[in-house]
């Protein structure tokens, strides 16, 4: 990452766990995807006694290469009784990490080129394979 990852924590308590668990879901991150510019992560109580879903909420900004964001913001659900601080912190980066495989297949895709050619070799390659592994023909049984 270009340059360090800012985390910020709003009515949240920073213990050793969470920057744990953040330090181990931007490493993932970085690991699968290289070329992230910057991260920013902001965790939030949000509400002290919710009628429902979680008080805590988790965004997670990151900008990578050609000025693209992904951008999780991952707050409370209806619905839901209570949902643990880590567990919406893991959502969150397993979204970011869903999108941001979706951009590096896009990234990736838009680049491909094919050398001419190249696809009547590998149907070659292919029928000489199954050709091999494919019993004879004329065999016949009685």
């Amino acid at each position: 990452m270009r340059v360090p990852p800012e985390i910020s924590y709003r009515g949240v308590n920073k213990t050793e766990a969470l920057e744990t668990l953040v330090a181990e879901k931007i490493a993932k991150l970085e690991k699968f995807y290289r070329e992230i510019s910057s991260c920013h992560l902001a965790i939030e109580k949000v509400h002290d006694h919710p009628n429902s879903g979680s008080p805590y909420r988790v965004r997670l900004d990151i900008t990578v290469p050609e000025d693209r964001e992904v951008v999780v913001d991952k707050s409370p659900d209806k619905g839901v009784q209570y949902q643990p601080l880590e567990a919406i912190i893991r959502d969150t980066f397993d979204i970011a990490n869903r999108q941001l495989k979706e951009l590096n297949e896009q990234q990736h895709n838009h680049m491909k080129t094919h050398i001419p050619g190249e696809r009547e070799i590998l149907l070659d390659e292919l029928e000489e394979e199954v050709a091999i592994k494919a019993p004879p023909a004329d065999t016949t049984v009685e």
